[in-house]
């Protein structure tokens, strides 16, 4: 449901010219993530969620501790666009000329840019898959999917110069972590020959009782 919203929304920016439609947006956001959570919270009554299901050969696994997690962030995401998509900013800064401190309101830059819906759900789509990988290659997607969100959130007062330099920042910072976790990755993989995290901890899990054993065998 998240996934084909992200598409629609995708094609009604493409599309449209108007720009003053980001509370349009935003509602339509709650709307989607209302309709997520209560089907989420349906699927819980399910017998096969409660054994758990692996997803995509294994890359994703949906268990009730994940299923349960995702209707918190989901929770959490409807309270936030709640608070900042439909209510202005009061800043209030002190002339040096005058020594006065005055109150302008500012409205944020999401009463402007019918984007910051579409951003938001990115991030909490790589959020909600995030709690259910149980593999090296979902979890880097995830993270990638979260990340990419967020870096475009960090700069979304275009016109402020630290947010710009700001979110270059995390975006240098992020993409040389993506490459430790990359490297660390494939050097896993080499090692073992597999990337997921059951195979992971098997292979581990046979080493230590390999170690116990031999040293039982020299005592």
């Amino acid at each position: 449901m998240l996934t084909s919203s992200i598409l629609s929304l995708l094609l009604s920016n493409a599309v449209t010219l108007r720009r003053d439609k980001s509370i349009l947006y935003n509602r339509i956001v709650i709307i989607i993530l209302l309709s997520s959570f209560f089907a989420g919270f349906i699927s819980l009554l399910l017998k096969s969620v409660k054994k758990g299901i692996g997803l995509f050969g294994g890359l994703f696994h949906v268990t009730i501790i994940t299923h349960t997690f995702q209707l918190f962030i989901i929770f959490i995401s409807m309270i936030i666009i709640q608070l900042t998509a439909f209510f202005p900013f009061i800043v209030k800064y002190t002339n040096k000329e005058n020594q006065n401190e005055e109150t302008r309101d500012k409205k944020g830059e999401q009463f402007k840019i019918i984007e910051y819906p579409l951003i938001l759900l990115f991030i909490i789509d790589g959020a909600l898959f995030l709690v259910s990988t149980s593999d090296l290659v979902s979890i880097f997607l995830s993270i990638e999917l979260q990340s990419y969100g967020l870096y475009l959130l960090s700069t979304i007062y275009r016109n402020s110069e630290l947010a710009t330099s700001g979110g270059l920042t995390y975006f240098l910072l992020g993409g040389l972590s993506s490459c430790f976790i990359l490297l660390a990755s494939s050097l896993l993989y080499s090692n073992s020959g597999t990337t997921g995290l059951d195979g992971l901890y098997v292979i581990t899990s046979l080493s230590d009782l390999a170690k116990d054993t031999s040293s039982n065998l020299v005592y």
